[in-house]
């Protein structure tokens, strides 16, 4: 017995439902980007106050040791990027920006001071999403684009290191590259599509999560922790794997 077509008038709402909420996902990231750009001076200043940089200037002791360090390992699904050859690195982070694209794409810059392990003072990852076709409530993520990370002769190893890790590691994230349609076998797809998956699910996180509340995941330093926000993570090894294989 043939299923039947589904009522006209129930094809109707389902159709309707989606462009409302494909509109509202638009103006939710529409407000985030007016927000963002309106706070930006803010943002600015709470960087330097808490990390002790201004520009390529050290003007103070930093109040908050490792501010940007601890905020990624103190929010839920970051903290999994963050393994313990990136620790050293990472505490040379003094600020995170977000530059906004068209439509839902855009970039974090990620700022460090002078530091022993690499030469970049910038580290831009941009994420990009399909534009074709209907607008949905979740746009699908297209490419990703990874800056090179410049690493000094003295930790080569190093850079070996984060390359063997792979998707579990800050700067393999940060210097990965990737767009749908680049594989050459079907393996070679569903091992990139899992990680562009993953990129664009950790870019979300630290635009929407570890950007605008580092203070809060930083609480503990100024003794307004509250059930468990802010509390400093430990290291457990059942939660993030180091294994370097």
């Amino acid at each position: 017995m043939a299923t039947p077509d589904p009522h006209p008038d129930l094809k109707a709402l389902y159709d309707k439902e989606n462009e409302l909420n494909a509109q509202w996902e638009h103006d939710i990231h529409e407000a985030r980007k007016v927000h963002y750009e309106h706070n930006k001076s803010f943002y600015q200043r709470r960087a330097e106050l808490a990390t002790g940089w201004t520009g390529d200037t050290q003007t103070h002791h930093p109040p908050i040791r490792d501010f940007w360090l601890t905020a990624l390992r103190n929010e839920h699904e970051t903290r999994k990027l963050v393994t313990k050859p990136d620790l050293g690195p990472l505490k040379s982070l003094i600020d995170i920006r977000v530059e906004w694209l068209e439509g839902f794409d855009y970039v974090l810059a990620f700022y460090f001071a002078p530091n022993e392990y690499f030469t970049n003072r910038v580290m831009r990852k941009e994420f990009y999403y399909d534009k074709t076709g209907e607008p949905t409530p979740n746009p699908s993520p297209l490419e990703m684009r990874g800056d090179r990370i410049h690493w000094k002769k003295n930790h080569i190893l190093q850079a070996e290191c984060h390359a063997r890790i792979g998707t579990k590691s800050f700067f393999a994230f940060v210097s990965r590259s990737l767009a749908y349609g680049d594989a050459q076998t079907s393996e070679e797809e569903s091992m990139e599509d899992a990680r562009i998956t993953e990129d664009f699910e950790m870019g979300e996180s630290i635009r929407d999560s570890v950007q605008p509340y580092a203070m809060e995941l930083n609480s503990k330093a100024f003794g307004l922790e509250e059930d468990g926000v802010g509390e400093e993570v430990e290291e457990d090894d059942e939660d993030i794997d180091y294994d370097m294989e």
